[in-house]
């Protein structure tokens, strides 16, 4: 959700001075200890995007990788009456390959599959939604392509799972869009994925937003997926509405549905979601508290119910101090 966080953010404040190198562990030793763990993190991360990008031919200057490695970092804590507690931690790294290519990125994460590989769902942000599975998230590295151009594209991933047994991918998108965030955007999105433990798959995704009043983005969300390890078509539909306010705060909602044609229980899970998200104590640091009521059954012997759920999560940034008002838990 790129477009929500740029519509209704402030504009970015870089963590570091783009025309100087970030302050070293050592020089940092004095400073309150979230603060060196925010550098060590940051710096370890540009560091492995300079040895990555080494791979490649020798390493360019210091400043193309810290001025362009981007994260996020975010534990959380979530309850509901159907899957109980579950703690969570997620992790998304942008790492620059300016040697290789300045189409190429490199990448790494803990991620659910059916927003990275699959492309099934909207991207989370940092974490899944309260009802995904724990089992469901994944661990992967890989490098991405993504084309410069405007207007029709193409996209591409290739990657691993990493832990045994490794679970190779590798995904390319076309990719349409119509109009603008201001009047009506239109978003057309077509994946052909290939992953060893789900074969291969189609996914059509269809998307429409748009910004009132600089405030509220609005969006539609609607994908059907299929692979040679669904049960028919995969279908997700989401009604998403995102305020933005002063301060670096926002609310947000999302009216949803998801299921799988021809599985024993077409409509697997539906509901409502609220979350409420602000910056707390640094303005990379974001606090995030949910409560969401859905209606989810897996199997026929089942019996559908109302269940309440809530749950509280940070979303560590490092490499931009930009705050996004997207949601980390949708």
């Amino acid at each position: 959700m790129a477009l929500a966080g740029a519509a209704l953010a402030q504009p970015p404040d870089l963590t570091v001075d783009p025309q100087t190198t970030p302050p070293s562990n050592t020089e940092m030793k004095n400073e309150p200890w979230l603060d060196r763990a925010h550098l060590w993190l940051f710096n370890s991360t540009w560091r492995s995007a300079r040895t990555v990008d080494g791979w490649f031919g020798p390493q360019a200057d210091d400043a193309n990788y810290y001025r362009k490695t981007e994260g996020s970092l975010a534990p959380s804590l979530l309850w509901d009456e159907y899957d109980g507690l579950q703690p969570k931690l997620r992790f998304n790294v942008d790492l620059p390959l300016p040697r290789m290519n300045e189409r190429y990125h490199a990448f790494i994460g803990r991620v659910n599959r059916d927003e990275y590989v699959t492309e099934r769902e909207m991207s989370s942000g940092a974490f899944p939604s309260q009802v995904g599975r724990v089992e469901d998230d994944q661990t992967v590295f890989g490098i991405a392509y993504r084309s410069p151009k405007e207007g029709p594209r193409f996209d591409a991933d290739v990657g691993i799972r990493l832990r045994f047994p490794v679970d190779p991918f590798v995904k390319g998108s076309y990719v349409f869009e119509h109009g603008s965030p201001a009047d009506t955007l239109l978003s057309f999105r077509e994946t052909a994925f290939w992953q060893n433990s789900e074969g291969f798959g189609l996914t059509s995704r269809f998307d429409a937003e748009r910004v009132v009043d600089l405030k509220w983005l609005l969006r539609g969300t609607i994908s059907a997926t299929f692979s040679e390890e669904s049960e028919g078509v995969r279908g997700y539909a989401a009604l998403t509405a995102i305020r933005g306010f002063p301060n670096r705060r926002a609310v947000a909602a999302q009216i949803f549905s998801q299921g799988e044609m021809d599985a024993d229980v077409p409509v697997e899970d539906y509901g409502i979601k609220l979350a409420y998200r602000r910056s707390v104590s640094r303005d990379w640091l974001i606090l995030e508290i949910r409560t969401s009521l859905t209606w989810p059954r897996e199997k026929l012997e089942e019996k559908r119910s109302a269940n309440i759920g809530v749950g509280i999560g940070f979303e560590a940034f490092f490499g931009t101090d930009e705050f996004l008002a997207r949601p980390v838990t949708f």
